[in-house]
């Protein structure tokens, strides 16, 4: 049984009360034996479409600052595994000062075991965020822990089934998905939907994990590999726990083996 810890934050303007804020979830998750602790998509620092993006590319860091540093300190001092969305310099300044929306996640070593740069940005429901953010090229490569093998996509994207069927077909066994997702009309409907159906078309886990206040929904969720929710928060800040027993995956999967029925050839554009 592995037990996920997910810090639905109301994310601040400034770093340091963000990072003050993670040092509280963190023991959270310590206390509560937690292998992993999710927090939400660019939970350094809140970015609202509004912000001047010169703002945001002063608050970008690279991935050896002291932002990172300091997650890296509690990973290790806590011996927990720790995802969590930065704001990233790209190493040649952009004219237009976008920066990366990156994920990082942290081993219990406090080392960085894998980064992944966003790569579908939410140009929808009247938001541009490819004119806030520069978009990575390459998907997650699912890694191996302690508690399972680990995928990785970033809110939006779950609009995009490719995503996660790239992840359940590398292995993955849980796909955390950090989240900065807002609100407005069916908005919170999406959520929970999308959650349960890349859960249960690819029958693993998926932790998506929310900001709350300012604008985004909360609503944190867990879903096992037939769908069902088995943890959720409200609509305010809030810490969650969820065990996940990884043995439900081949138990699933025989009752359900869509993922290996597929037929790939009748899938090509």
């Amino acid at each position: 049984m592995t037990r996920i810890a997910l810090a639905q934050m109301v994310v601040q303007a400034s770093p340091r009360e963000n990072l003050h804020l993670a040092q509280q979830y963190f023991d959270l998750a310590a206390a509560n034996n937690a292998s992993l602790i999710v927090f939400p998509e660019t939970f350094m620092a809140l970015s609202p479409p509004t912000m001047p993006n010169r703002h945001r590319s002063d608050l970008a860091e690279p991935l050896s600052g002291p932002f990172v540093s300091q997650m890296k300190d509690w990973a290790r001092q806590h011996h927990i595994w720790a995802a969590f969305g930065v704001f990233e310099r790209p190493s040649e300044p952009d004219p237009q000062f976008r920066v990366y929306n990156t994920v990082v996640v942290i081993d219990e070593r406090g080392e960085v075991a894998g980064s992944y740069r966003k790569t579908h940005l939410y140009d929808a429901f009247g938001v541009q965020e490819s004119a806030m953010f520069l978009a990575g090229e390459h998907l997650w490569s699912p890694l191996d822990t302690h508690f399972g093998r680990l995928g990785l996509m970033v809110c939006y994207e779950l609009r995009f089934p490719e995503i996660a069927r790239f992840q359940a077909l590398h292995g993955s066994e849980i796909i955390i998905v950090p989240s900065a997702w807002y609100g407005g009309a069916l908005k919170e409907f999406h959520w929970q939907l999308l959650v349960q159906a890349r859960a249960l078309e690819n029958t693993l886990y998926i932790v998506g994990c929310n900001q709350a206040e300012n604008g985004f929904i909360g609503r944190s969720v867990v879903c096992d590999p037939l769908g069902l929710t088995i943890a959720q928060g409200s609509e305010a800040a809030c810490f969650l726990t969820a065990d996940l027993d990884l043995g439900r995956i081949p138990n699933a999967r025989h009752r359900l083996p869509c993922v290996n029925q597929r037929r790939p050839t009748l899938y090509r554009a």
